[in-house]
Order: structure tokens, then sequence, then C-alpha cells
């Protein structure tokens, strides 16, 4: 009965070493920052069309849409951001919502931190 309990106690052991190395191979696979993904847009061309870099206070990405914080709302080149692939456009006194995509959390982050 004794060695029964040691089977067990050593299962339990093998079993939490081996999710504990799982983790950390896991962990150390999944891909570092944004650089690694392909973007389908320039974020020069998408900040240039917002105005500039210091147009824009702030950006927030929800999903596949990015509202950017804007300065001067007369910079915003409308036609530029359909050209570059925006599929909807949301203009308000001091911000402007657009429609991206799928990559919307990246794109925001990399712009994020060019200020």
């Amino acid at each position: 009965m004794q060695a029964y309990f040691i089977y067990i106690a050593i299962v339990i052991a093998i079993l939490l070493i081996g999710w504990f190395i799982f983790s950390k191979v896991l962990k150390n696979k999944t891909p570092k920052g944004i650089e690694n993904r392909e973007l389908p847009i320039s974020i020069d061309d998408l900040i240039a069309s917002l105005g500039g870099i210091d147009n824009i206070k702030e950006s927030v990405a929800n999903g596949s849409k990015m509202t950017f914080f804007l300065n001067d709302d007369d910079l915003v080149k409308i036609d530029e951001l359909k050209a570059l692939g925006a599929s909807g456009i949301i203009q308000s006194t001091g911000k402007i919502t657009v429609i991206m995509g799928k990559f919307s959390t990246e794109i925001s982050e990399l712009v994020n931190s060019r200020k």
C-alpha cells in the first residue's frame, strides 16, 4: 500500500515537471514583438494621412477599429486613409475612428511607440 502512494507521488511530480517545461517552451515560441508580423499598410503613410505624428495625441485599438485622438482635425486626409485600406472612417471633433481589420492592435501600438 505504501508503494502505491510513492508511485502516485512520482507520477504527480513527473506531470508537474512536464507541465513546467512545456509552459516555458510555449512561452519562448511565441513571436516577440510587433516587428515579426507583416502589416498590410505602411505606418509612415498612416501617420502622414493623420496629419503627422505631432497631430496624434494617442491611438487606441478595439477589435478591428483604431481611434486616434488628434490635435487638429483639418490635417486628416480621408482619401489617403481609404487608399490605405480603411473599410470605414468615423470622424468627430478631436478624434477619428478607422476600421483597418485584424492588425489594428499592432498598428495602434506602433503608432503609440513613435510618440
